[in-house]
């Protein structure tokens, strides 16, 4: 029956005067709940036992008791229900993966892949593959023993059965680096400082093998390793061979060019680290006898080659002529003596006053700029145009002191009658 038609049953069978009378004293009355206001036990509050009786008075007899299914999976915590608040959980429930003891078991999600069942510490979501061995499980010793024991995929790998580097041979068929897919009973040798072909010795036949025992191998740049004495570091002999394996044929040696120049010191060469230094070389101001002729610096600046006791960087300004140098003395000969960038300056060649004659040209006095050939005549007692006579003005008239003064007078006079005339002429 429905707990509200019970309940409207209830009222109606119910006397008229008890509906709000609390009639067993027990703190409720029908119309509050009490489902049976006679029984003090019985009523809205009480609590419910295992009695048979609906004590709480909410329609279901002995709930949350161990004789009642509260979660409804059809069986009791009388029948073994551990959780009966929970449909999931009962005897013989399926074991699921939540952390509950689904089936009542005393284990909690035994049989999932989060319990651990081979007790070795590793549960199948945490990589065990194998949950019911305990010898099996991530990062196990592997075993010669057909299971793949520390489930990396692999079975027996890491042992003598395996063969590791995956090269066709384990270590019982004997391969002696099981590690590496280059070494096997038989490999092809590399220089690689390894026994590729397992036979005890290490790069037989290869650069790496020093072969004529001179304490280099090929690899170590040994350019012949079947000479024991061409080696890196041996002395390099004129023997035409690369001794010491730099490369160089015969270099440090007489019959080698070793400064790129052209030439040998068997071909005269007196400095062979010089490529400036060679027979023939120009020669350079550089302290060294760059042509190997026994003298040092001939021809360049720093060597005085005309003997006058001057080279050129100590001033001489022309190093070929003997008479030429600083302090020399000036000659009328077109050439710089004294090397003080004037030529011929104090002699009868050079225009010493600067009036644009010299004394060879007729400047009688080449210390006046005021006196030189054709000179203005003026009235200082000289010269002036070197005719040789010293002209003095009277007023208008001038005087001349030497032969020819008449003549000049004259010539005045005509020049002064012309320019009246045209002066006339112009009105």
């Amino acid at each position: 029956m429905r707990p509200a038609l019970a309940l409207l049953l209830l009222l109606w069978a119910a006397p008229v005067h008890a509906l709000d009378e609390d009639v067993d004293a027990d703190g409720y009355s029908v119309a509050e709940g009490d489902c049976d206001d006679l029984d003090p036990y019985r009523n809205p509050g009480a609590t419910e036992i295992l009695d048979g009786i609906d004590n709480d008075c909410d329609f279901l007899v002995d709930e949350e008791t161990d004789e009642f299914d509260d979660d409804y999976d059809g069986w009791t915590e009388d029948e073994g229900d551990c959780d009966d608040a929970n449909p999931l959980v009962y005897p013989s429930a399926f074991e699921w993966e939540d952390g509950l003891d689904n089936d009542c078991d005393g284990v909690v999600d035994e049989g999932t892949s989060v319990y651990d069942d081979d007790g070795d510490g590793w549960t199948e979501d945490e990589g065990d593959c194998d949950d019911v061995r305990a010898d099996v499980y991530p990062g196990a010793p592997e075993l010669v023993d057909d299971l793949d024991n520390d489930c990396d995929g692999s079975v027996d790998e890491g042992s003598t059965v395996y063969d590791d580097d995956g090269d066709g041979w384990t270590e019982d068929e004997g391969d002696c680096d099981d590690g590496n897919a280059w070494v096997w009973p038989g490999a092809p040798e590399f220089s690689d400082g390894l026994d590729n072909d397992c036979d005890g010795i290490v790069d037989e036949d290869t650069d790496t093998f020093d072969d004529d025992g001179d304490g280099f191998a090929e690899s170590e740049s040994d350019c012949d390793d079947l000479d024991p004495l061409v080696f890196p570091g041996a002395e390099e002999l004129p023997n035409g061979r690369d001794d010491d394996c730099d490369g160089i044929v015969d270099e440090g040696t007489s019959i080698y060019d070793d400064d790129g120049d052209g030439w040998t010191e068997d071909e005269g060469d007196c400095e062979d680290d010089n490529r400036a230094i060679f027979p023939g070389a120009p020669e350079l101001a550089d302290g060294l006898d760059n042509d190997c002729d026994g003298t040092v610096d001939e021809g360049t600046e720093l060597y005085d080659d005309d003997g006058d006791g001057i080279a050129e960087v100590d001033g001489d300004c022309n190093d070929a002529d003997a008479f030429i140098f600083p302090g020399a003395i000036e000659l009328p000969d077109l050439l710089d003596n004294d090397c003080d960038g004037i030529v011929d300056e104090g002699t009868e060649l050079y225009d010493d006053d600067g009036d644009g004659w010299t004394e060879e040209a007729g400047d009688c006095e080449d210390a006046d700029p005021t006196i030189y050939p054709g000179a203005t005549e003026l009235n200082d007692g000289k010269d002036n145009d070197c005719d040789g006579e010293v002209e003095v003005y009277q007023g208008w008239r001038c005087a001349a002191n030497g032969p020819g003064g008449g003549l000049l007078l004259a010539g005045l006079s005509l020049l002064a009658a012309r320019r009246r005339k045209r002066g006339r002429l112009g009105r």
